[in-house]
């Protein structure tokens, strides 16, 4: 999604700039008419008194855009995300969330979110036996969420990462109620 809003960014930044280029372009032609370099701009007595600084207008411009760019990108966001619901595989989600279907593992990983930890850590945290502790790791490890640490241990893989935080803003969002 991060290179969904990136690309509206860049649209957005090229649409400015065409912007500019084509304003720059008409005052560059204005410029090189006869008139001695200068640009008139004629109004009336009435339409003067309801004309405000320029300043003003540019301020006013740019809140305009700014809530328009808001605007655009919260519902092109929408639609990305209603997207990415449509396309998403339902047996990689489902094995997702069986990975951390368990007290046990949601426990390591949420240790594992701060800092690496050992196999000995992960005993003394659960308080489960060697075997247990293996088999969460083994789980762990299978769906890619855990992965072995250079310095020994274990850490959190970028996509453990991400699935611990939706979980968080998942509960969250839920209100963090018990539900049978």
């Amino acid at each position: 999604m991060s290179d969904d809003i990136g690309d509206i960014r860049k649209e957005l930044r090229e649409e400015f700039k065409s912007l500019k280029n084509e304003i720059r372009r008409q005052v560059s032609q204005a410029l090189e008419k006869p008139g001695n370099g200068t640009i008139r701009v004629d109004l009336n007595k009435d339409d003067m008194a309801q004309t405000e600084p320029s300043f003003v207008v540019v301020k006013d411009l740019v809140k305009q855009i700014r809530e328009n760019v808001k605007s655009s990108l919260a519902t092109r966001g929408e639609i990305a995300v209603d997207e990415l619901v449509d396309s998403m595989p339902e047996t990689t989600a489902a094995d997702l969330l069986k990975s951390l279907a368990n007290t046990d593992r949601l426990k390591m990983v949420k240790v594992l979110y701060t800092s690496k930890k050992t196999f000995s850590d992960f005993k003394t945290i659960t308080g489960l036996e060697a075997a247990s502790v293996n088999n969460h790791l083994k789980s762990l490890l299978n769906m890619g969420l855990v992965s072995h640490s250079d310095e020994g241990g274990y850490e959190l893989t970028t996509r453990g990462r991400i699935l611990v935080r939706t979980l968080a803003l998942m509960s969250e969002a839920l209100g963090g109620e018990h539900v049978d």
